[in-house]
């Protein structure tokens, strides 16, 4: 098995042949990106397609390199962020259900379904959970399954709103993504791990 993976890094353009399959980060190592610089990489672009870091080179390709302070990079970094304030709001309110998480130009926010509007005082109880889920450094975690595993998973987390989500979808595989605890139905890509997340404020 031979691949031919091109790294496209600005006008730069690099080639290298591999024996076998490698992770995107493991990839740019070896096609010369020092740790460094790999560390200001949040995702990266196969083909022209958004990966994780993680994700599975397996024929050649052209890659290359989404940094976070990009503008691509950053609206990864606020997806991921909007996924820890999920995780926070379920920790603190478990019966608040999830509906979407999406980023927005400046931002992010997810709508949840529960028994009362948020005030403001939850605000800082939710900014402090989620620095701890920071400070866990959890990775984030893609798994691919069918989209009846899915719905019976959120059937039983009885999250309504992903289920009508999953309902309303012809694919027959989709994606979710795990940090500790919380799983949300996502395609991503997402950053390496919630450590990567330095500052951001709830309003």
């Amino acid at each position: 098995m031979s691949l031919l993976i091109k790294l496209i890094k600005g006008k730069e353009e690099k080639e290298k042949e591999f024996n076998t399959p490698l992770s995107a980060k493991d990839t740019l190592r070896e096609l010369g990106i020092k740790d460094k610089d790999i560390k200001k990489v949040v995702a990266v672009k196969v083909n022209g397609i958004p990966r994780d870091l993680s994700f599975q080179i397996e024929e050649s390709s052209e890659i290359e390199p989404i940094y976070i302070d990009s503008e691509e990079g950053l609206e990864i970094l606020r997806h991921s962020t909007a996924h820890v304030m999920a995780q926070a709001v379920k920790r603190l309110f478990p019966e608040a259900k999830v509906a979407i998480g999406p980023a927005i130009k400046d931002g992010f926010y997810y709508d949840f379904d529960y028994e009362r509007p948020f005030r403001e005082e939850d605000l800082p109880k939710i900014e402090e959970e989620m620095h701890k889920i920071i400070q866990e450094d959890y990775p984030f975690i893609r798994k691919e399954i069918s989209r009846e595993e899915a719905i019976r998973f959120f059937e039983s987390k009885g999250e309504i709103y992903k289920v009508e989500l999953l309902k309303e979808i012809s694919d027959e595989k989709v994606s979710i993504y795990t940090q500790g605890e919380f799983t949300d139905l996502c395609r991503g890509p997402h950053i390496p791990s919630t450590g990567m997340i330095k500052a951001f404020a709830l309003t």
